[in-house]
C-alpha cells in the first residue's frame, strides 16, 4: 500500500509538472484582483495566474491539515478516556472474580415471611419452644 501511494503522488506531481510546462505563457499572465464593496475599493498587485492557483492549492491544504490535526487531537483525548474507563472496568470486573462466593453480600438476601397467627390461639401461647420461661427458675440449662 506504501508504494501505491507513493506512486500515486508521483504521478500527481509529473501531472502537474506537465500542466505547467505546457501552459507557461497563458498561466504567466498578470491578473489584478478587484474586491468593491459600498465603501471600500481594494485592487491587488498584478499577479501571475500559477501564484493564484498555488496558493489556493496551499490554503486548501492547510485548511484540510487543521481539520484534520483538530480531530485527531479529539479522538486522541476521546481514546485516552476510553482507556482509562476500559482499565477500571477491567480492575472491577478482577477484584469481583477474586470475590468467594459465601459472602453474604454476594447471596441474595432471604425473603421476609411475616408469621402466621391461628386466631383461635392467644399470642401469649404463642411462644417459641426454645426460650426458657421465666417462673421455672432454671438457668437454660438441660441435661
Amino acid at each position: 500500500m506504501r508504494y501505491l501511494k507513493s506512486l500515486a503522488l508521483i504521478l500527481v506531481f509529473v501531472v502537474s509538472m506537465l500542466f505547467f510546462v505546457q501552459n507557461n505563457e497563458p498561466l504567466s499572465t498578470a491578473i489584478v484582483l478587484e474586491f468593491n464593496v459600498v465603501f471600500a475599493h481594494l485592487y491587488s498587485l498584478p499577479l501571475p495566474v500559477y501564484i493564484l492557483v498555488l496558493g489556493a492549492f496551499l490554503i486548501g491544504a492547510l485548511l484540510t491539515l487543521s481539520f484534520l490535526l483538530v480531530d485527531r487531537v479529539r479522538m486522541g483525548l476521546e481514546l485516552k478516556t476510553l482507556r482509562t474507563r476500559y482499565a477500571d472496568l477491567e480492575d472491577e470486573a478482577l477484584s469481583l472474580r477474586t470475590l468467594p462466593l459465601n459472602q453474604s453480600q454476594n447471596q441474595p438476601a432471604a425473603p421476609i415471611v411475616a408469621p402466621v397467627s391461628d386466631s383461635s390461639t392467644p399470642a401469649s401461647a404463642a411462644a417459641t419452644p426454645s426460650e426458657p420461661s421465666a417462673d421455672s427458675g432454671s438457668s437454660g440449662l438441660s441435661l
